[in-house]
């Protein structure tokens, strides 16, 4: 097998279809790995995996299950990496990613500008943390989520404390961030490819909503991208340990040029259709290339597996 995509969605998911395809038009095998089918072992002092079909491992994985991945998965990732079976990305930089709050302050420790955040993890931090912000509104979200979902406007004292009713617990916490008011604000998703970018695209806010979401509005634009928008872009994913990466960028006159998130699984259905570029195909591009260099790096290196 040359290239297995971990993810938990059947073939018919726009970014598997896509690099199912797009790996086939190369003459490569694409396999979906579905990790809670995968079982690590360790015996007789080898690390074994049991699981693939034919007893057949990849050469490489494209980890694709997006932020909300379970623990349960990120054991099985980080078996095979230490099977030194390359990740397209590493374990470490999911976990960096994965986590809102957690990305923000990698960022800005690597002098990346990003919008004023706190994370909070109780009641009373939770009102006294807007208070210090400015007052409402602001933006709240999950630190851990995906499509804009979860990611809530709070524009006064009854609407946070039903939020805090709803949302808080204590044990996940949630992310309070500056709002920045979507007239006269742009909003960019680049994606970040072996740190270059390969496509970018301008979101489209729906009518009456302040998100900024392909998967919310459906629309988008193909944009050029300033050369410090490109820096930033590339700098955020190269801070946070991304190979491949999402990486969602805002411009307002109030904020100025700010990060926002990294994506280390970004859909790409938004910026095909804006650019017309093949995204898909670049993707496995860099895997097989990252599957060549470990090959190199490691030569006659064999994983054990089981049956």
């Amino acid at each position: 097998m040359d290239i297995g995509v971990l993810t938990v969605k059947g073939p018919d998911y726009h970014p598997n279809q896509r690099l199912k395809a797009a790996a086939r038009d190369k003459g490569l095998s694409l396999c979906l790995i579905d990790p809670r089918r995968i079982s690590p072992a360790i015996e007789d002092g080898q690390l074994s995996i049991r699981g693939f079909d034919n007893n057949a491992m990849p050469g490489v994985i494209l980890p694709r299950q997006g932020s909300q991945i379970s623990n349960s998965s990120l054991v099985v990732l980080a078996h095979l990496q230490a099977m030194n079976i390359p990740l397209v990305n590493n374990v470490q930089s999911i976990l960096a990613a994965r986590n809102k709050f957690l990305t923000l302050g990698i960022l800005s420790a690597a002098g990346i500008k990003v919008p004023t955040s706190a994370f909070v993890n109780s009641n009373e931090e939770f009102l006294s943390t807007i208070d210090s912000m400015g007052g409402y509104p602001v933006v709240c979200k999950k630190t851990i989520g995906r499509k804009g979902r979860e990611v809530f406007l709070v524009e006064g004292k009854t609407q946070a404390l039903n939020i805090i009713e709803k949302h808080l617990l204590p044990a996940e916490g949630l992310l309070l961030q500056q709002f920045i008011p979507p007239q006269g604000r742009r909003d960019f998703r680049v994606m970040v490819i072996g740190g270059k970018v390969a496509a970018a695209m301008e979101m489209i806010s729906p009518k009456g909503d302040f998100r900024s979401n392909f998967s919310i509005s459906g629309k988008s634009n193909r944009v050029h991208l300033s050369p410090e928008a490109e820096r930033m872009a590339i700098k955020s994913a190269l801070a946070v340990g991304l190979d491949i990466a999402g990486v969602d960028l805002m411009i307002s006159d109030k904020s100025g040029l700010v990060a926002v998130e990294t994506n280390y699984a970004p859909g790409f259905r938004g910026l095909e259709a804006a650019t017309g570029i093949d995204i898909a195909a670049m993707i496995i591009e860099y895997a097989t290339l990252l599957k060549d260099k470990q090959r190199q790096d490691f030569p006659g290196k064999q994983c054990a597996s089981g049956t």
